[in-house]
């Protein structure tokens, strides 16, 4: 058995086929695409780190609906950025 989802803490079984929604898949912690956010030098250097990579679900809410923002773990809150209210119609 290997580690857990890092975004939902459910169990992951490995032995599931690529492209399965509960299959494993690596998340970037910090995408390649924002780099510079994440403090690295370049986009090879935040591709080449094994820290910077953690294991997921494919599909089950944990890897593909969130984009390619700053990643958090199970249970720490995506910063929220305030709503922009208009009252120009």
């Amino acid at each position: 058995m290997g580690l857990p989802c890092a975004l939902c803490g459910a169990p992951i079984d490995y032995s599931l086929p690529a492209g399965h929604p509960m299959s494993f898949e690596l998340d970037e912690i910090v995408p390649v695409s924002r780099f510079e956010e994440g403090g690295y030098a370049s986009a090879t250097a935040c591709a080449l780190d094994p820290r910077n990579v953690r294991p997921v679900h494919r599909q089950r809410i944990c890897n593909q609906k969130r984009g390619n923002g700053l990643r958090k773990s199970k249970g720490e809150k995506r910063e929220q950025k305030p709503l922009k209210h208009s009252r120009a119609w």
